[in-house]
């Protein structure tokens, strides 16, 4: 039998609602349900947005404080914002005090260790010196060497006890005899005739009889010679009898 091409989209049709119709049977007449366009929108809008974490500031760090003063150093951690509670001071030396006013002292030494992180619970220790050339000066931790319990001081050779002292006995003075006073001109005592005519009597440099207690010349100073009244006398030489006399 020949179908009119005018019936031949007609058929097709048919078989397709066939074949629908049966694919209804086997799914129990139970329609797939389709979502729309609506439906996903909504879903879309009803999921919650996440809320960013806060991002927390980092602890500062320890800055290099060596050879500076206690004063700047204060002023540095004022600006890292590190609490002054956290910071202790203390002396470098074993053997030296650090005073109460300590601002101009130097810093030889630091601890933690310059770029440690510093936090809320971190002890930092400042060791201080008054001069910065004491910073590199060291006897075991002491400044002064002699401080040191394990310093031995240089053997030397120990000082001579002095002798005792034995005073001398004084010298006795014993004066110088006197000079034998002699005459500076032999004594004329022989009796011979004098200038003026008188004999026997002893003369004088002038010619003269000695007389006891008259003038003598001065040629005659020291001079002993036999008076006329039979006694030796001596010309004075003595300054302080002037003028000079037998005597």
């Amino acid at each position: 039998m020949r179908i009119s091409r005018y019936l031949a989209p007609v058929a097709v049709l048919g078989v397709l609602a066939l074949a629908g119709c049966e694919g209804g049977a086997q799914s129990d007449g139970k329609a797939v349900a389709t979502p729309s366009v609506a439906t996903s929108a909504t879903t879309a809008t009803s999921t919650p947005t996440a809320t960013p974490t806060p991002t927390s500031t980092p602890d500062p760090v320890m800055p290099v404080l060596h050879g500076q003063t206690y004063r700047q150093a204060q002023d540095e951690f004022k600006r890292l914002d590190i609490p002054a509670t956290l910071v202790t001071a203390t002396a470098l030396h074993k053997d030296v005090t650090l005073p109460q006013d300590h601002d101009g002292w130097y810093i030889c030494g630091a601890s933690p260790q310059p770029g440690t992180a510093v936090t809320a619970t971190t002890g930092v220790v400042l060791d201080l010196a008054e001069r910065t050339a004491d910073c590199e000066t060291s006897f075991h931790g002491y400044l002064h060497q002699k401080n040191d319990p394990a310093y031995t001081p240089p053997q030397t050779t120990a000082p001579q006890p002095k002798p005792a002292y034995t005073p001398q006995p004084k010298p006795t003075y014993v004066p110088a005899p006197a000079p034998t006073k002699t005459a500076t001109k032999p004594a004329g005592s022989a009796m011979i005739t004098c200038s003026d005519g008188k004999a026997g009597y002893a003369c004088t440099s002038n010619g003269h009889p000695v007389v006891d207690g008259q003038f003598c010349p001065k040629a005659d100073r020291g001079r002993t010679l036999k008076a006329t009244n039979g006694t030796m006398v001596t010309c004075s030489y003595d300054p302080s009898v002037t003028p000079y006399r037998w005597q």
